[in-house]
C-alpha cells in the first residue's frame, strides 16, 4: 500500500528504536488502536449521547463533529509541521491530551464537556498521525498494516456490539474513564516510537509528477470521499434506529459490518498486486454509494445489514488502493500525508455537515449527499488517475 519507503536510520537521529523490531511494531499497533478508540465506535456512540444523555439527534452528530474536528486539526498540522519535531513528545503530548479530554468528558457536563470531546480529539489525531507513519516506516509495510486493521476493527466490532450494555451498566463517565486509562498505559510505548524519519527517494516505478492543479484535484477527491465516509459512519446506527430497527438488532449489524470490514482491509492487501488500482477505486467508491442507497426509506433489517456491510467492506477494501494511487501522482513522498490529513478532515466535518441537515424527518437529505459526495469524489479522482495513466504510456 505504501510504497514510500522511509529510513528511521537517515538525516535525523530517531533514538535506538529498532522499527522493525516486534516491540516497535506493536506499539505502533497499540498506539494506532488507541488513537481511533472513540471514533471506530462512532455511531454507537452517537446513538449514546441520545439515549443516555437525552440529546438531540443533530447534536449528538455534531459533538461527534468535534471531537472530529479536534483530529483533523492534529493531523494538518503534523501533516505541514510533522518533519520539525520528536515524535515521541508528539505522542507524549498527543497521549496526555487524550487522557485529560476523557477524564473532563467523564466528570464535565454542558460546554466544559464538549470542549474535553475536543481536546480527545486533539490527542487523538497526534496518536493516528504519528502511529500511521510509524507503521509506514516498517519493513513489512504491508504485513504491519494488516495486524494494525485486524486489531482496531476486532476492537469496534466487539465493542460496538456490546456498547448498549456497556453503557446500560457503567454509562459514559466509565466509558470515558477506560478510554483515559488506556490512553495512560499506552505512554510504556513512547520509548519504541522513533524520533524522526528522513524520506529516501521513492523506490516507485509509477510514480509521476502531475501538475499541482491536478494534485489539487486529487486531493478533493480525497476529501470528498472522506466527508461521505465521515457523514455516513456518524448516521448509521440513528438510521437502523429510525427505521424502526431495535437498538441490538443495529448494534448486531454494524457488529457484523465491522467483521466483514476486517475481509476488506485484508483483501486491500493481499490483492494489491493481482488488481487493477484504477479498477479497484472505481468499484470500491460507486459501489460503496450503492451500498448507502440500500438504506434510504425504511430499510428492513436484511437491507440494513446488507447496506452497512457492504459500505464498511468497501471502505476498509478502497481506502489502501486510492491512498496508493494518490502516491503515484508526486514524485516527492509529500502526497500521502497530504491525503491523510484530507482523509481525517472529511472524516471530521462530514458529521459537522449531516447534524446540519437532520431535522427529525428522517435521514434522506444525509444520505443523498453522502451517496453525491461518493460519486463527486469518483468523478475528482478520474481527472489525475487519466493524466497519470497517459504519462506512463508515454514513458520510453
Amino acid at each position: 500500500m505504501i510504497r514510500a519507503r522511509n529510513s528511521a536510520s537517515a538525516g535525523a537521529d530517531p533514538g535506538t528504536t529498532d522499527v522493525n523490531g516486534w516491540k516497535a511494531v506493536t506499539s505502533a499497533i497499540v498506539l494506532g488502536t488507541i488513537g481511533v478508540l472513540s471514533f471506530i465506535i462512532q455511531p454507537g456512540i452517537v446513538q449514546g449521547f441520545v439515549t443516555e444523555l437525552g440529546m438531540s439527534e443533530s447534536a449528538a452528530v455534531d459533538l461527534a463533529g468535534v471531537e472530529m474536528l479536534g483530529v483533523a486539526l492534529a493531523t494538518i498540522a503534523l501533516a505541514i509541521f510533522g518533519g520539525r519535531v520528536d515524535w515521541r513528545h508528539v505522542v507524549a503530548a498527543g497521549l496526555l491530551a487524550a487522557v485529560v479530554g476523557n477524564l473532563g468528558s467523564a466528570f464535565a457536563g454542558g460546554s466544559t464537556f464538549v470542549f474535553s470531546r475536543f481536546v480527545a480529539g486533539l490527542g487523538e489525531g497526534a496518536i493516528i498521525s504519528i502511529s500511521f507513519t510509524f507503521i509506514g516506516v516498517t519493513r513489512r509495510t504491508e504485513r504491519n498494516v494488516a495486524l494494525y486493521l485486524v486489531l482496531l476493527l476486532t476492537y469496534g466490532a466487539f465493542t460496538l456490539w456490546q456498547l448498549p450494555a456497556i453503557l446500560d451498566a457503567i454509562g459514559f463517565p466509565g466509558l470515558f474513564g477506560a478510554f483515559a486509562i488506556a490512553s495512560g498505559l499506552a505512554l510504556i510505548t513512547i520509548g519504541q516510537v522513533p524520533r524522526a524519519f528522513v524520506a529516501e527517494a521513492m523506490d516507485n516505478p509509477e510514480a509521476r509528477q502531475l501538475s499541482r492543479g491536478l494534485l489539487g484535484v486529487a486531493l478533493a477527491g480525497v476529501l470528498a470521499y472522506n466527508l461521505a465516509q465521515g457523514i455516513a459512519w456518524a448516521v448509521l446506527f440513528l438510521v437502523g434506529v429510525g427505521a424502526g430497527l431495535a437498538e441490538q438488532d443495529v448494534a448486531d449489524s454494524l457488529f457484523l459490518s465491522q467483521i466483514v470490514a476486517i475481509a476488506g482491509a485484508l483483501a486491500s492487501v493481499f490483492l494489491a498486486s493481482h488488481l487493477n488500482r484504477n479498477a479497484a477505486i472505481a468499484f470500491g467508491i460507486l459501489v460503496g454509494a450503492a451500498s448507502m442507497a440500500l438504506l434510504l426509506g425504511k430499510p428492513s433489517l436484511t437491507l440494513f445489514t446488507l447496506g452497512v456491510c457492504g459500505f464498511n467492506f468497501l471502505w476498509n477494501f478502497v481506502l489502501p488502493f486510492i491512498l496508493g494511487r494518490i502516491c503515484d501522482f508526486d514524485t516527492s513522498g509529500r502526497m500521502m500525508s497530504l491525503a491523510i490529513a484530507m482523509q481525517m478532515t472529511g472524516l471530521g466535518g462530514g458529521p459537522l455537515i449531516a447534524g446540519r441537515l437532520i431535522d427529525g424527518t428522517g435521514y434522506g437529505a444525509v444520505l443523498a449527499l453522502c451517496i453525491a459526495l461518493f460519486i463527486a469524489s469518483f468523478a475528482l479522482l478520474q481527472l489525475p488517475i487519466r493524466h497519470h495513466r497517459s504519462l506512463l504510456a508515454s514513458a520510453p
